[in-house]
């Protein structure tokens, strides 16, 4: 039998029988086999007596099935991968296969280096650690491309990564692409007493952060330029007022929505929600602390006394120091295709002095989104096998009291005084009432189940494995129809479920519907975008 899919380690026992169980998954995947084609054993004839002997006759031999590399046949530190996290950070990684080494530099980061404070974070750290590669994928080529992180920490030993050995971060390498989770951290922060606690974040582990990123990338804004489809999610560590149940912090927010992308580098929106919410100056090629030229491009706050552009309903604080938040966009070069995604990386300060405390910032939004071209997609663009990462690992359990009846603000192109069905929230017919939930820390969304998948979408239907999801059916109906092109309207046909000892969460529930989008083998889907608890999923095609 033909072995197809790609689980984490701790998913295969419970999820590697479903995907072999399913028999569309032999036809879709490129993936070669453990077991070869079983061969029928040479049988010798005997020849009847003749003039001029026959030679013995033997039966064919079945070829074996040649396997389709999925990535390079070693990696040293000469290939590195610029990608970025949904915990606010710019990263680039390497590896080296012959050591099972890998490096990594947060070049940016919003991610703090303990828990208690805001002002320090991961920022200009280098750390380097072991991996292994799994052995329980359904292949062994799927189990060479597979890196789990062991460990990690700063060549003077300051910092280390804490990784939970039960659901550890990993990362699947294609030829042109990465995909997978990058280490987490324990993130918390009391606020500032005199101040009301302002600032405050509850506190939260992660054990890691969704990733993309790219062997290479482009760097002219021209060949980037054009109409896509931005989808991804957004969390604001300090909350909202807009949150009725406490403790206030890490609120989810959906990106969903169309724009374009200028030559200039600027963004213009499009229609009255949250269009070009993750652009602030245009775009513009970042440079390094040594001024040369980066291989990514870097947005700004608008001003000094504002904070940097953010998704939905935020609310930053700055006061009398500027920001430092900024957005970072990376666009991945995949043979012709070119893949923008884009990362705001969130800041906070708090001063040392009371004296200082008006310098206070708390614009600390993080989060990560892949744009998409807005073109109408091909019937069965999906078809084929993806390895993906969740959003539950950073907001799967979600609390919610209810509406808290307040109106929005328009800021930008967003109207608070119409309707905005596609986004968390109520229209009393005058104005928009914002609903947002509380991310809150939940074991089960902890589990390598809920936040590493495989999903296997052919024609109309589609199939995902991971969390508690046991049956063979179809997970997912595809609709091709596109009324908006490019965004194909998907719907869920079961719950996609993590085993929580308070019962089961439901990261999206059977009826639920959402978007799945695509640029080049590289894909972004989005459940629910307009409740309190929106699901997102970044992966990538397998060959």
């Amino acid at each position: 039998m033909k072995k197809t899919g790609w689980t984490h380690p701790g998913l295969a026992t419970s999820t590697r029988g479903i995907l072999l169980a399913l028999p569309l998954l032999a036809a879709l995947s490129g993936c070669g086999s453990d077991d070869p084609p079983a061969q029928a054993a040479p049988v010798a004839t005997t020849p009847p007596p003749a003039t001029n002997p026959v030679p013995p006759v033997t039966d064919p031999v079945t070829p074996e099935t040649p396997v389709t590399p999925l990535c390079a046949a070693s990696l040293d530190y000469g290939t590195t991968f610029t990608g970025a996290s949904s915990g606010g950070e710019y990263i680039k990684i390497g590896f080296d296969t012959t050591t099972r080494r890998y490096r990594m530099t947060f070049v940016a980061s919003a991610v703090p280096t303990a828990a208690g404070q805001v002002n320090q974070t991961r920022t200009g750290l280098t750390i380097e650690g072991s991996f292994t590669h799994p052995t329980t994928l359904p292949t062994a080529e799927q189990n060479r491309c597979a890196f789990v992180l062991q460990d990690g920490q700063t060549a003077d030993a300051s910092y280390a990564v804490t990784i939970n050995p039960a659901n550890p971060p990993m990362l699947f390498a294609g030829f042109d692409a990465v995909t997978g989770g990058t280490p987490g951290a324990t993130i918390q922060y009391d606020g500032v007493a005199l101040l009301g606690n302002l600032g405050a974040v509850p506190g939260r582990t992660f054990d890691s952060f969704p990733f993309i990123g790219f062997a290479q990338t482009e760097t002219d804004l021209s060949q980037v330029a054009g109409r896509y489809h931005e989808v991804g999610m957004y969390m604001s560590p300090t909350g909202t007022s807009y949150q009725t149940a406490r403790p206030q912090g890490w609120g989810p927010e959906p990106a969903n929505w169309t724009e374009t992308l200028n030559a200039d580098g600027s963004c213009t929106a499009e229609g009255t929600g949250y269009s070009c919410s993750t652009t602030g100056t245009p775009w513009t090629r970042r440079q390094n602390a040594d001024l040369t030229q980066d291989n990514v491009f870097i947005s700004r706050s608008r001003s000094s006394g504002s904070p940097y552009a953010s998704v939905g309903i935020a609310q930053p604080i700055v006061l009398l120091s500027p920001t430092q938040a900024h957005g970072i966009m990376i666009v991945g070069k995949v043979g012709t295709q070119r893949i923008p995604v884009i990362v705001r990386i969130g800041y906070s300060f708090i001063p040392a002095q009371a004296s200082d405390l008006l310098n206070t910032i708390a614009d600390a939004q993080v989060g990560l989104s892949l744009l998409a071209p807005a073109t109408a997609l091909q019937p069965n663009a999906f078809d084929g096998t993806f390895v993906g990462v969740t959003s539950a690992a950073l907001c799967g359990k979600v609390t919610y009291d209810g509406s808290s009846g307040a109106p929005a603000v328009s800021t930008g192109v967003f109207d608070a005084t119409v309707d905005h069905p596609d986004l968390p929230g109520t229209y009393n017919g005058t104005y928009f009432l914002p609903d947002m939930g509380n991310c809150v820390e939940g074991t089960g969304t902890r589990a390598p189940a809920a936040t590493y998948v495989a999903s296997l979408f052919s024609g109309t239907g589609g199939t995902q494995a991971g969390a508690a999801t046991t049956a063979t059916t179809p997970s997912f109906t595809l609709d091709y129809a596109q009324p908006t092109p490019g965004k194909v309207n998907l719907g869920a046909l079961q719950a996609f479920n993590a085993a929580d000892p308070s019962g089961d969460v439901a990261l999206f529930q059977a009826g639920d519907a959402g978007v799945l989008v695509r640029n080049g083998p590289i894909y972004a889907l989005i459940m629910n975008a307009n409740t309190y608890h929106p699901f997102v999923q970044f992966g990538m095609a397998l060959p």
